[in-house]
């Protein structure tokens, strides 16, 4: 390949600088925050850094004009911001404008990037692992690129991106030794709303593809590429119909390789269906692990076959992890107020029944703040969300309170009582809740 013999790219160690391959956009903005938001010192030029860009963008050389805009960005320092600030903020930064971040100053890619804790993957291509070094503390992953949608609300045309099939899993091998939390899926581009596999909406050869992909992932968890902890959410097992005896490979080869604090949250996608059968016109957004095609039961099995899956299934952290599995309802009111209905249904108050028979602890006995907080966890919208909303907006289905007063659980109906609904301290009987309880 012939050489260049224009030196215009190269830093003055003659070395090519990153820097200098942004485009000229890139460093309007920059020049913009310099002027706008944060205050920077430059230690080097006697020209202010907002004029050298300022002259870089004017001149009619596009190529100088790069090389100007990069040296601006060279020679501004740190921002005044501590490196654990700005790396707060790179978290919910789309992953491109995180790349374009660590090039604004060597501080910012030695001192922040180091401290990102998550990464939001739009398309295919970021999938690299070339600068995967730089991250020392990523958390969580989420690849929005593996699920394509048309642009429309009500569509259904959609299909898995093959080109994140491929890079999805040796890109994540390479955040070992700190990732915590993966979520693969996609975003419509209509209203943002995120979403993972869901059988009925893809083609048998994406269904194919779906099942191959879970079982590479299987495979790198075996190997020890993936740590024994994270936690994949996102994807589930293609399989429509259930056979009286179910000898589907994908799903059992999971559940005895995938970690088994993920494997016990593992749900069964034709009660899944079921419970959402009437919400048809409605996004699940509660996405809480892998969905398999195996019952509860088969699930519980294999986990008991499996070294610690006993003391795992019996242990108390599984029993309030259990409390914080009620399906959560959108209530929308006259005055557009966002409500939230929590309603235990049959499958999982049976899952909490089961842990009560089966263990050797006495539920009775928890800590009421405990027991009740994770109850309250069912508020949140799933696993991504750390937080309930408040809460003045929370209601607890009176027939699930009922239910899980009945399993013996040392819970008062005022700590999920509303200041609407309470006098004095106690239940208002003036004041009906039934339009909210069912």
């Amino acid at each position: 390949m012939a050489k260049s013999n224009d030196a215009s790219h190269l830093s003055p160690d003659r070395r090519a600088s990153k820097r200098q391959k942004l485009s000229i956009n890139f460093f309007t903005r920059v020049r913009n925050l310099i002027t706008s938001h944060v205050s920077f010192t430059n230690t080097v030029s006697k020209h202010s850094a907002t004029d050298i860009v300022d002259d870089s963008i004017a001149t009619d050389d596009t190529a100088a004009a790069e090389t100007m805009a990069a040296a601006a960005a060279a020679e501004v320092s740190t921002p005044s911001l501590a490196p654990e600030i700005w790396a707060h903020v790179c978290d919910f930064l789309p992953y491109q404008s995180l790349l374009q971040t660590a090039v604004v100053s060597r501080e910012m890619l030695v001192d922040v990037m180091p401290r990102v804790t998550m990464l939001h993957i739009d398309k295919s291509c970021q999938l690299h692992a070339g600068v995967t070094h730089r991250y020392g503390d990523v958390q969580d992953i989420y690849i929005y690129s593996l699920i394509e949608f048309e642009d429309d609300l009500e569509s259904y045309d959609c299909h898995l991106d093959d080109d994140t099939l491929t890079r999805a899993l040796p890109f994540l091998c390479n955040f070992s030794s700190c990732l915590e939390r993966v979520f693969l899926g996609g975003r419509r581009p209509s209203n943002g709303q995120v979403e993972g596999y869901k059988t009925d909406r893809f083609s048998v050869e994406d269904d194919m593809k779906m099942n191959n992909f879970i079982d590479l992932f299987s495979g790198a968890f075996r190997a020890g590429a993936l740590p024994n902890n994270v936690w994949i959410a996102g994807l589930s097992c293609s399989k429509e119909t259930r056979m009286h005896i179910n000898t589907c490979k994908v799903c059992r080869n999971a559940c005895k390789s995938f970690p088994l604090s993920s494997v016990v949250d593992f749900e069964d996608i034709h009660v899944i269906k079921k419970r959402y059968r009437f919400r048809a016109k409605l996004f699940d957004d509660d996405i809480f692990g892998l969905n398999v095609c195996l019952k509860r039961t088969e699930i519980e099995e294999i986990i008991l076959g499996r070294p610690g899956g006993k003391e795992l299934l019996q242990s108390k952290a599984r029993f309030m992890t259990l409390l914080g599995r009620g399906v959560r309802h959108v209530v929308i009111t006259d005055d557009d107020e966002v409500l939230y209905v929590v309603k235990y249904d049959d499958a999982v108050l049976g899952q909490i029944n089961g842990f009560i028979k089966h263990s050797s602890m006495d539920v009775t006995m928890f800590p009421p703040d405990e027991v009740t907080e994770a109850i309250r966890r069912s508020f949140a919208a799933d696993e991504r969300d750390p937080l309930p909303p408040p809460r003045e907006q929370c209601y607890l289905a009176e027939s699930s309170f009922n239910a899980l007063k009945e399993l013996g659980l040392p819970i008062e109906e005022t700590d999920f009582l509303n200041e609407d609904e309470l006098r004095y301290g106690y239940k208002n009987s003036y004041f009906s809740c039934d339009w909210r309880f069912y």
